[in-house]
């Protein structure tokens, strides 16, 4: 009889563990999609990624790549029908949907979408904070992070009054930013304690906040801080370095100061910015407010159709020393500056358009039309009913939102 030889196997080399030093290196570069995935590998792994260190060294690192090449997030904007004459449409679609674009892409890559039935009819323009995304409508607000596809709708606090047949004052003023003190991120909305019965129009603003992240959300907390101005109704603040920004409305002040109101998120103290001197705070639709790379911005609207961007670093009490004219752009219209880029160049949002200007040159050198895109999971490439997009630059966060 033949002998059979048996063969002997070696035990496999166990793999050696990383430490947690390395792993953290490894995945703080990766996208949020893939680190969704790797939650789902081991107990350890969903450890490292839900760390409050690995959230902000991931932010971080997130925003240092978009500095060379902007990511943006698009939400286009389409109307279930079109009411002839309207200041500002009633008939929004209630699905909410997020797209991510970056220079020179072909198509649009989808993030998240939400169907709202029939809760909103009305919609303003959003505010972003570190992959965060304040939605604004016409009766709630709603809070996004399209990168992990979590959202919630913050509740009504009942302080706004009451008209007559029994609905809130609208009052559709709000903000979101980070309290640079405690790293928590807060919304901040307007309400009106009375209501002028002549009119219909709420009277006596004042602000409340909702922390959204952090161990003291739940519930809205009226800001004890008297409010020197109210804020311009129906617009969103800007967010820059702890502090949130918006127009004073002339509308219910005879003498509006030349300049911003201002919150400290930190302190919840309010107060007044001065605005560039050739720039004119009666008039809002002469000039556009924004954030660009930590700075806030002006765009000032001239006579001669064309626009001059202003920015100015933010200190520590919510000014800054000096307005600093960065460029004149001549293109019909406001338009929301987005980001500035490698070789002397700013991106704009303007209309349908995402245009690319050469400060060097003063000339438009590239053009992408937003409405002729194309768009992951859509067969159109047309639009029925488009009304606006929402076109913010984005960075895309692991940024939790616990309430």
């Amino acid at each position: 009889m033949r002998k059979t030889k048996t063969k002997t196997s070696t035990p496999a080399e166990p793999i050696p563990e990383l430490s947690n030093e390395i792993l953290m290196d490894i995945l703080v570069r990766l996208p949020v999609k893939s680190l969704l995935r790797c939650k789902a590998v081991c107990k350890a792994w969903r450890a490292v990624v839900t760390d409050p260190l690995f959230v902000r060294a991931h932010l971080q690192c997130s925003a240092a790549r978009c500095e060379q090449n902007p990511t943006l997030v698009v939400t286009p904007h389409t109307l279930d029908s079109v009411i002839p004459y309207e200041d500002w449409p009633t008939t929004f679609s209630n699905n909410i949907s997020f797209y991510q674009w970056q220079q020179g892409a072909r198509m649009a890559t989808f993030m998240h979408a939400k169907d709202f039935g029939s809760a909103l009819r009305s919609a303003r323009y959003f505010a972003h904070c570190d992959g965060l995304v304040l939605a604004p409508t016409d009766t709630k607000l709603y809070l996004f992070n399209p990168a992990t596809r979590e959202s919630i709708t913050l509740p009504d606090s009942g302080r706004s009054c009451k008209l007559t047949r029994g609905e809130a004052a609208r009052c559709c003023c709000a903000g979101l930013g980070r309290d640079s003190r405690s790293g928590e991120y807060k919304v901040v909305r307007a309400f009106y304690r009375s209501m002028d019965h002549d009119t219909t129009m709420g009277t006596d603003m004042g602000m409340e906040v909702f922390t959204v992240s952090g161990n003291c959300g739940g519930a809205w907390r009226e800001i004890m801080d008297h409010l020197p101005y109210p804020a311009a109704n129906w617009h969103t603040a800007v967010t820059v370095n702890g502090f949130l920004y918006w127009r004073v409305d002339g509308n219910h002040d005879k003498h509006p100061p030349w300049g911003l109101l201002h919150l400290s998120l930190a302190d919840e103290k309010f107060g007044i910015t001065m605005l560039p001197d050739s720039v004119d705070p009666v008039f809002p639709n002469s000039f556009s407010l924004d954030e660009l790379h930590g700075e806030l911005c002006v765009g000032e609207l001239t006579s001669e159709e064309t626009v001059i961007i202003w920015t100015m670093p933010i200190q520590d009490e919510g000014q800054g020393l000096y307005w600093e004219q960065r460029c004149i752009v001549r293109l019909s219209g406001l338009f929301h500056p987005v980001a500035f880029l490698p070789g002397d160049r700013i991106m704009l949002s303007t209309g349908y358009s995402i245009n690319i200007f050469d400060m060097a040159t003063s000339k438009i050198t590239a053009k992408y039309k937003m409405d002729r895109m194309k768009y992951q999971g859509r067969r159109a490439r047309t639009w029925k009913n488009l009304f606006i997009f929402n076109i913010h630059r984005y960075t895309e966060s692991l940024v939790p939102i616990r309430v």
